[in-house]
């Protein structure tokens, strides 16, 4: 049991992310006061000419570890820099807190973000590449082996980034539709219908948006586009045919990339009119190639099924496939993964993309919570291992993302053989191109070129909802791109 006291309460959230790093517990109550059995954070900021933050761990009442942190004190006039100034010093004095306990860090040390290479970028536009990495390193506590792969991957990412130019826009289309639900998934999607009517009006809706938003689209440069889900082939061959009729002209002489990532959803007659439509890059997603796992995990293809459809889309020749395996599923271990990999490497994707298993908490993992999942130890190690198997095969690390609740504070990396980078993965994690994002959930963000600025819309995720107000959500995209 851990409880946090803060006088910060506005960073209750944040601070609970940096206790989550050493404690594996989902909740963590407010406490009134220091008391009783168990574990107890407590942290406290002073404000002056500087930020004082101080933290102390207690067990069972007696005092086992604290930490200090200061920083020069922005004004509250720059509520942005304020809030971002204290978070992060009480962020930083918790992980100390409980480093100092613990007797060792964190791979990321305090960072519980998003996008550490945006970070990088961001610190690197500011003081310059030396003092990012020094800021990160003795600020942060971040490990040389995870600046060094952040570094990489920004070293990768740079002639993509370096290529967007003003009014520059990607667009994402979704189809929130799946075969069956997996356990460690928390996105909104429905089940496929059996006789295919909610697809069907799903589809009708999401046309009329896209007709609508074409204003938007003929005031952009678009730089690629990318039709998401769920699982896009899960759609019906008919239904499939019209998306991409209504989606393939705006996508001519660009980036094109759909998700078939559900084998068991894949046929000729869908990859055909993939490739009819201009599609260059799609996904084929085994997760793992350990048959065992696949019913454990609530997929419904097995591992032959992966095969197959891996050996049909070489078939057709797309320009890119990319194959997502996770680490850390429950009952897999570094053999398991390292064997998965082998696997995807013996069919010649040109990208891999490897996944930290992330307990969210509207997943069936997260609420029935009775998995046995990888330690922290033996996540690092799987990653690690993928890692060095995938660079002695030609592959290079492009794109990364951190999410909340990952196996051992890693990440998710995506990997490319030379000439084949995503370019919407790049764009999406690096937050560097505006996104008009259609369908049920999708979220949409404009960024300005200047200062850093980004204005969000999420669209309503329930798809009765979205059908009934699929004109209003069109209307606030307009709004949101064309205005101001």
């Amino acid at each position: 049991m851990v409880s946090l006291l803060t006088n910060t309460p506005e960073y209750f959230a944040d601070l609970c992310d940096e206790i989550r790093l050493f404690f594996d517990v989902r909740r963590i109550p407010a406490a009134q006061q220091v008391g009783g059995q168990g574990f107890f954070v407590v942290h406290a900021m002073q404000k002056g000419e500087t930020f004082r933050h101080h933290a102390t761990l207690y067990r069972d009442g007696q005092v086992v570890a604290e930490a200090g942190y200061e920083t020069p004190a922005a004004g509250e006039e720059d509520a942005l820099s304020y809030r971002r100034t204290a978070k992060h010093g009480a962020k930083i004095s918790v992980y100390r807190c409980l480093k100092n306990f613990f007797g060792q860090g964190r791979p990321w040390g305090s960072l519980t973000g998003v996008r550490p290479t945006k970070m990088l970028r961001d610190l690197e536009g500011t003081h310059g590449e030396a003092e990012a990495l020094r800021i990160l390193r003795e600020q942060y506590d971040v490990s040389e082996a995870k600046l060094q792969l952040a570094e990489q991957i920004c070293r990768v990412q740079r002639p993509v980034l370096d290529s967007v130019r003003p009014g520059d826009l990607d667009i994402y289309v979704g189809i929130p539709f799946c075969t069956s639900r997996c356990a460690y998934c928390s996105f909104y999607a429905a089940k496929t219908s059996r006789d295919g009517t909610l697809e069907e009006a799903y589809v009708d809706a999401l046309l009329r948006e896209w007709d609508a938003l074409r204003p938007v689209m003929a005031a952009h440069r678009i730089r690629s586009v990318y039709i998401g889900g769920g699982t896009p082939t899960a759609l019906s061959e008919p239904l499939l045919a019209r998306v991409l009729e209504r989606v393939a002209p705006a996508a001519q002489g660009v980036e094109f990339s759909v998700e078939a990532g559900r084998p068991d959803t894949i046929t000729r007659g869908k990859l055909e009119l993939l490739r009819q439509a201009g599609v260059g890059r799609i996904s084929i997603n085994p997760q793992t190639t350990c048959e065992a796992t696949l019913p454990r995990i609530g997929r419904r293809h097995s591992v032959e099924d992966f095969f197959r459809a891996a050996a049909v889309a070489r078939e057709f020749g797309f320009d890119a496939v990319n194959m997502d395996l996770i680490a850390g599923l429950p009952g897999e271990g570094v053999a398991e993964l390292v064997q998965s990999v082998e696997d995807c490497i013996r069919e010649q994707p040109e990208n891999i993309t490897v996944h930290t298993l992330a307990i969210k908490k509207g997943s069936k993992f997260g609420m029935e919570n009775v998995a046995q999942f990888a330690s922290a130890a033996e996540a690092g190690d799987m990653v690690e291992r993928a890692r060095a198997r995938l660079a002695a095969a030609g592959y290079t690390p492009y794109y990364m993302y951190r999410q909340k609740y990952m196996a051992g504070n890693m990440e998710n990396i995506g990997y490319t053989r030379a000439g084949h980078a995503c370019v919407y993965n790049i764009d999406i994690m690096e937050e560097t191109v505006s996104v008009l994002a259609m369908g049920a959930g999708a979220a949409s963000k404009r960024v300005y070129p200047a200062g850093g600025k980004i204005d969000r819309f999420i669209g309503l995720k329930d798809i009765p909802s979205y059908i009934a107000r699929v004109e209003e959500m069109a209307d606030r995209k307009t709004a949101l791109f064309l205005e101001g």
